[in-house]
């Protein structure tokens, strides 16, 4: 649009030396080139709306970002497990659980909630989620801490496209 209106407001003509003004041909094409660009440069933008859609994760990527955050390597066969597993599922061998290490400060989820019914079950569904949900004030629960930011903003992602919960991310400095 900017284009368009400085080409729109250009002067095409020049004076003569007797006072009067003529269309000067230079100039006219400078014109033309200015609104023939714009044009290209909103058919470009156009397109780019039409098929430059928001990309959808599907359940099964959803499915796999959650998994690498819970997960450890097999040391049997190096497949990714989850941390409270005690048999690989994919070479059978028992292997020791392990505790997840959520570290002291970092990134962190918050989720606010009604105080009540609605605090208790969304922290049961968190925990049943398997999600570090330590330590948590009501009416707000506290998913964290991750040491990422980008984990920290999967689990919102995931939690706001899977659970449709309203969640923001928060440094938590350990304090």
């Amino acid at each position: 649009m900017i284009a368009v209106i400085g080409a729109m407001a250009m002067d095409v003509s020049v004076s003569t030396g007797m006072g009067g003004r003529v269309n000067n041909i230079g100039l006219m094409a400078q014109q033309q080139n200015y609104l023939i660009i714009a044009a290209l440069i909103a058919l470009a933008g156009l397109l780019m709306m039409i098929f430059g859609g928001k990309k959808q994760l599907s359940s099964e990527q959803l499915a796999s970002i959650m998994e690498a955050n819970d997960s450890r390597p097999c040391p049997f066969c190096a497949e990714p497990i989850k941390h409270a597993a005690i048999k690989c599922k994919h070479c059978q061998a028992d292997v020791p659980a392990a505790e997840r290490q959520t570290p002291s400060k970092g990134w962190t989820v918050r989720v606010p909630c009604r105080p009540g019914d609605e605090y208790a079950t969304t922290l049961g569904n968190l925990k049943a989620q398997d999600l570090p949900v330590d330590k948590s004030e009501d009416p707000i629960v506290v998913v964290g801490p991750y040491d990422l930011k980008v984990a920290a903003f999967d689990v919102q992602r995931i939690l706001q496209e899977r659970h449709s919960l309203f969640c923001d991310l928060y440094y938590d400095d350990g304090r």
